[in-house]
């Protein structure tokens, strides 16, 4: 019954899906506009709108007239330029690895999607998932076939974009730089959990640091899991927590004893946090970085931003008092402090906003191409679409 329900669970997330791509195709799918002679229809704008939104391209998965728009600029202004110009031909050998890694590609996304919203169930109910789902995408036209297409595409307007070279001058990349910068600071000055929530969990880049970070590394102890349970618990209810606490750290005892030795002879951080740590995430990037921390920290946990704002902590050098969390016992160095306000327009950077900038050149070119083609709207079905969406 367990498995019956599971499988269930996951085929009614299937047809709700279904439900929404049926909308796609009820009734009549009228052409909405032709771009050079090609016809246009409804069900193929509004299977890209659902793309698009999904990408953040345009402003809503039912922004049709925003779809429309860069359907013609990004997609049919491209294939059309690069036809003119011979950059749509390839090789059978050329056109045989596109189509297997386009097949990859596919059989990965299906696997991930299983993953996704079957993760319950059995490898026996996952492959029958699978086969529904494939099923399913096969019916709204999402087939190997169609990712062959798109992958081909990509290929073809890569080769046309590689030929549309433009300019960039250092007062543009100054004055993208000035003005993100500028929307990063009005944006995380004040708001450390949202600077924390798009530089570590997002992995965004964010050109300004707020006031009051500071870097540290540390040696991570993993306790006994019925321990680290036990003070979850007792965080969860307020109630104990000292006692749970206590009780990690004396199941480390010896360990940390050995460490803070090793530390008051003389021998450097570093050298003991190798020989003991067991952070998997002190890479070398972060032993290079550390982890960036704030008195307002969460991303660290609450512990650990009390651990590295502790007294023992008063200056670069110094090395906390062993402390307990979900986790284990940590000890933590203090690496540095991190400097607030703009971040160096260093070289990535530069390069990251010469690359924004030569895209929307490249657009912009696109968007002017445009004009030798003859587009024809079939503006009542376009305001019917529309004013469906919006009901």
């Amino acid at each position: 019954m367990k498995k019956a329900a599971r499988l269930c669970a996951c085929l009614v997330a299937l047809a709700l899906l279904m439900g929404i791509a049926a909308y796609a195709s009820e009734g009549d799918d009228p052409v909405l506009f032709t771009f050079n002679g090609r016809d246009v229809l409804q069900s193929e704008v509004i299977r890209l709108a659902a793309a698009y939104g999904q990408a953040q391209l345009i402003s809503s998965d039912t922004a049709y007239d925003e779809a429309i728009d860069y359907m013609i600029v990004n997609q049919l202004v491209p294939e059309a330029r690069a036809a003119e110009l011979g950059l749509d031909q390839f090789t059978d050998e050329e056109l045989a690895e596109i189509n297997a890694e386009a097949a990859d590609y596919y059989e990965q996304q299906l696997d991930a999607y299983v993953e996704g919203m079957g993760a319950n169930l059995s490898n026996s109910e996952k492959e029958s998932f699978r086969e529904e789902l494939r099923a399913y995408w096969n019916e709204m036209g999402t087939t190997v076939e169609a990712a062959q297409e798109t992958h081909r595409f990509n290929r073809v307007k890569a080769r046309l974009l590689e030929t549309m070279n433009v300019e960039v001058t250092e007062a543009e990349i100054d004055r993208v730089f000035d003005e993100q910068a500028q929307k990063d600071e009005d944006f995380f000055a004040d708001n450390i959990l949202a600077y924390e929530y798009f530089t570590e969990y997002m992995q965004s880049d964010v050109w300004y640091v707020p006031e009051g970070y500071r870097s540290v590394l540390q040696i991570l102890l993993y306790a006994d899991e019925a321990l680290t349970d036990a003070y979850e618990d007792a965080v969860s209810t307020g109630e104990g927590v000292e006692e749970a606490a206590q009780a990690i750290l004396d199941s480390k005892q010896e360990a940390t004893d050995a460490i803070y030795a090793r530390l008051d002879a003389g021998e450097d951080f570093v050298d003991v946090m190798l020989d003991t740590t067991e952070d998997p995430g002190m890479d070398d990037a972060r032993m290079e970085s550390g982890y960036p921390v704030h008195e307002k920290s969460t991303v660290w946990g609450k512990e650990f931003a009390a651990g590295a704002f502790s007294e023992e902590m008063q200056q670069a050098g110094d090395v906390s008092k062993p402390f307990a969390s979900k986790y284990g016992v940590h000890i933590l160095y203090y690496l540095r402090d991190i400097p607030s306000g703009r971040v160096e327009l260093d070289d990535r950077i530069r390069q990251s906003i010469t690359a924004y900038i030569t895209n929307q050149k490249r657009i912009e070119m696109l968007a002017e191409w445009a004009k030798d083609y003859d587009v024809i709207y079939n503006q009542e079905a376009i305001d019917a679409l529309m004013t469906t969406s919006t009901q």
